[in-house]
């Protein structure tokens, strides 16, 4: 597939989408966006695909979305008739639901830019990344479930400070915080990442999914009863599948499990 704005490689079970508009600090734009969620639903329904890692060309992760399009927007009386944007609704829903998703920050992450991959599952950061939810610096407000997955993430207070200081946030300080798991060196990052994520694919795809669901699921559940019920449905059936079987034949034969070979799930 050719795309416009974003590059793509696959090493192993891992899928790599690359923003490409190094030009602009990578700035979002509907076509990117575009772009990256079919690129992940492609990855979604490729059961070669275990998991994928979303990075950005050049000098910057991403600086935000487009302002190119911005007084346009402002300037047409019948967008301000015009319903929200789904684009972040169906990012959210769509990261929920996919494969493991891995962003590797390299350096700058802003705005859209550090919204959207709060929705994904790990992020790592280049020693030298600077973070900034720079919303009402611009007159505007977060949006990608950035208000609730980075208090969840950090806790109220510094999602607080975060949001409404708008400062630059450096690598160590978002590690320290909570909400990048890794900090790694600008020249390994991308590898480092893809290291993890192959970590994370070598597992059996429909585990993979089940736990994400569990996790997302159970993580703001205050009835303890239904996530215990929740997850011992899903251990029920695990029990039952090809990898759990193929698991114990390799605990038998002391040999560490080979989900892939065929379709063990």
């Amino acid at each position: 597939m050719t795309h416009q704005q974003i590059l793509t490689e696959t090493r192993g079970r891992v899928g790599i989408i690359t923003l490409n508009r190094p030009e602009r600090l990578n700035a979002f734009t509907g076509v990117m966006q575009s772009e990256i969620q079919s690129q992940v639903r492609s990855w979604n329904a490729d059961y070669g695909i275990g998991a994928m890692v979303i990075t950005g060309a050049g000098r910057a992760f991403s600086a935000g979305a487009d302002v190119g399009g911005f007084e346009d927007f402002v300037r047409g009386e019948e967008q301000r008739q015009a319903p929200a944007r789904a684009a972040d609704i169906s990012w959210v829903d769509l990261a929920r639901e996919s494969k493991p998703i891995v962003c590797a920050l390299n350096g700058v992450a802003v705005g859209l830019g550090i919204t959207l991959p709060l929705s994904c599952d790990v992020r790592l950061a280049a020693e030298d990344a600077r973070i900034s939810f720079r919303f009402l610096r611009i007159g505007l407000t977060p949006e990608y479930g950035s208000t609730h997955f980075l208090v969840n993430l950090v806790g109220l207070g510094r999602a607080l400070e975060y949001m409404l200081t708008g400062k630059f946030i450096t690598a160590q300080e978002a590690k320290d915080a909570g909400f990048v798991n890794h900090v790694c060196p600008a020249e390994t990052l991308v590898d480092d990442a893809v290291a993890l994520a192959q970590e994370i694919a070598d597992n059996p795809n429909w585990h993979l999914a089940k736990v994400k669901r569990l996790i997302h699921e159970n993580y703001m559940e205050k009835d303890l009863s239904l996530v215990l019920r929740r997850e011992s449905e899903t251990l029920r059936a695990a029990r039952f599948t090809e990898a759990h079987k193929e698991a114990l034949m390799a605990f038998r034969e002391r040999r560490e499990p080979r989900f892939h070979e065929k379709a063990a799930d």
